[in-house]
């Protein structure tokens, strides 16, 4: 008798990127999985708030859980723990990490029984149909499996042509966790080539990135099913550049927008593009897009300087980087970017260029961007570019930040940074300044969605606005300007005793702690008058 195979997909967070939201991923493969009648439970959660005792009472046969460089220890640890009340217990990773990196994974983790490569609808159905037909798994294509002490890595899976033909994704994490922020996937692939992108060897089986696109009936039909069933009204469209689009349909933006208001859906959204877009916009395709709910978005602008920007092999150049904020800034959307002010080539010039671009745009304000630096994963282009300079220090795939830099001062002033403003978790001044950064990055986006919901208090929320941006502005000014005397000192020679005195002078606790409670006190009292006003905060957070 063929045994019914009880499949649990569990999405495990680390505390510094515990935002519960939807894992898509594995929300897809449920669907895909249920659609085929299988038993398929999911769940996401931290690691501190994950409900053990309700894994160790379900006695799941097959674990599937995606992996993430940020997340890999956590996922181990919560593994760990669950073999051991659940020892028979299958354990299978699958997402980006996992695919770039399999056997090195499985070498690292005996437990690790199964690693899934690329897309995982069909892989894990067939891996499941394997396991219930205690079939083996030598024909599962895109599959990593032990036999015996050795590693056995099949072919890949062929890409799904059709998105279309794919069961929307299940909600239970949606439904569970009651947000009010739904994931929609209208893409995969991207059009870029970015050289410190992971994406070419995750969505192509030939090593080269292959781009496929829903149609603009079935996304708007996804759109519509959440809003009737789970009263959702605020979207991000996950793709990673929503302009990409093929020959059979080259207006497949501009489509998705007209079809959202010729269905009457009241919804707001967010997106990721590139940062050159805007030379497709005019007014009345930027009208099209806001009046179908487009509010906010994030753009991949990386750098600056030209320098870097050919590094990192990114088509918008510095011009077209600063206009596209600009652009989207005049007409009222919320922007975030990417950006990358670190490399292991970096000079005060290039550095220079880059506080002046922040400062330019406001983004400054964000310390974040002022401390990031270049991750280079293995296998990305950009690795075998350090590698071949010599400057890889630790080949292992935990240490994508291990590197050395040409400029010995520029990479002590970056290492300093990094972990004393960005990997310093426990560090007061990481708390207050990320708090800060939230302002620029979430809340004028989550401001445009109330905005569009309830236009009535447009000028209430209108001033609160302008009030945070007169902060944020103070802030982008101080940083640049301490960012900017930590080049000074550098570039005569790197004195971490000089730098521990600039940083306390501009970025000490007591600055970053008056700062943002200065735009608590802001947020907060917006929301006291829209509750006052009978809009409560459960009708926009995910609480």
């Amino acid at each position: 008798m063929k045994k019914r195979i009880k499949t649990l997909l569990l999405s495990v967070l680390t505390e510094k990127n515990a935002i519960i939201t939807e894992e898509i991923g594995i929300c897809s493969i449920a669907a895909y999985l249920r659609k085929e009648n299988f038993d398929v439970e999911l769940i996401n959660s931290s690691r501190k708030y994950l409900d053990l005792e309700r894994i160790y009472e379900m006695k799941p046969d097959l674990i599937g859980l995606p992996v993430y460089s940020t997340t890999e220890k956590v996922v181990y640890e919560v593994c760990k723990k669950i073999k051991e009340k659940v020892p028979n217990a299958k354990i299978c990773f699958g997402a980006y990490w996992p695919t770039l990196c399999g056997d090195i994974l499985m070498e690292k983790y005996p437990m690790v029984d199964f690693i899934i490569k690329g897309e995982g609808e069909i892989v894990f159905k067939n891996l499941v149909t394997a396991m219930e037909n205690d079939s083996g798994y030598s024909n599962v294509k895109g599959l990593l499996y032990r036999d015996g002490d050795k590693i056995i890595e099949n072919e890949r899976e062929a890409l799904i042509e059709d998105l279309d033909s794919l069961p929307f994704p299940e909600r239970d994490l949606l439904r569970n966790n009651m947000l009010k922020y739904a994931y929609i996937s209208t893409s995969r692939g991207c059009k870029a080539n970015c050289s410190f992108c992971w994406h070419n060897d995750f969505w192509g089986t030939n090593g080269k990135n292959q781009w496929r696109g829903r149609s603009p009936e079935n996304v708007v039909r996804e759109v519509k099913q959440i809003v009737d069933e789970y009263n959702v009204n605020r979207f991000w469209f996950i793709d990673d550049s929503f302009e990409d689009c093929n020959k059979s349909c080259p207006n497949r933006m501009w489509e998705i927008a007209e079809k959202i208001i010729e269905n009457n859906l009241h919804i707001s959204y967010e997106t990721y593009f590139r940062a050159e877009v805007y030379k497709q916009f005019d007014e009345k395709k930027i009208k099209l897009l806001k009046d179908s709910g487009f509010v906010g978005t994030i753009f991949g602008i990386e750098s600056g300087n030209a320098e870097d920007l050919k590094l990192y092999n990114k088509p918008a150049t510095a011009e077209d980087n600063y206009n596209t904020i600009k652009y989207f800034r005049d007409n009222d959307i919320a922007i975030d970017i990417g950006f990358i002010n670190f490399n292991p080539y970096s000079t005060i010039k290039r550095l220079s260029e880059n506080v002046d671009y922040l400062e330019k745009t406001c983004f400054a304000s964000v310390l974040y961007y002022l401390v990031e630096r270049c991750g280079i994963t293995k296998f990305s282009n950009i690795y075998y570019k350090v590698k071949g300079d010599g400057l890889i220090i630790n080949d292992d795939i935990d240490s994508c930040h291990s590197y050395r830099y040409v400029d010995e001062d520029v990479g002590k002033l970056s290492v300093y940074l990094y972990f004393k403003y960005h990997e310093n978790e426990n560090s007061k001044e990481y708390f207050y300044s990320k708090k800060i950064g939230s302002y620029i990055r979430e809340e004028f986006k989550l401001l445009n969605h109330i905005k569009r919901q309830f236009p009535e208090f447009l000028s209430t929320i209108k001033a609160h606005e302008d009030y945070a941006w007169e902060v944020l502005h103070k802030v982008n000014k101080n940083n640049a300007k301490c960012f900017r005397e930590l080049l000074s000192m550098t570039e005569g020679g790197w004195n971490k005793d000089k730098a521990d005195k600039i940083t306390e002078e501009y970025w000490n606790l007591k600055y970053f702690k008056s700062t943002s409670d200065d735009l608590e006190r802001n947020r907060l009292s917006l929301y006291l008058k829209l509750n006052k006003a009978g809009i409560e905060p459960k009708q926009y957070f995910n609480i």
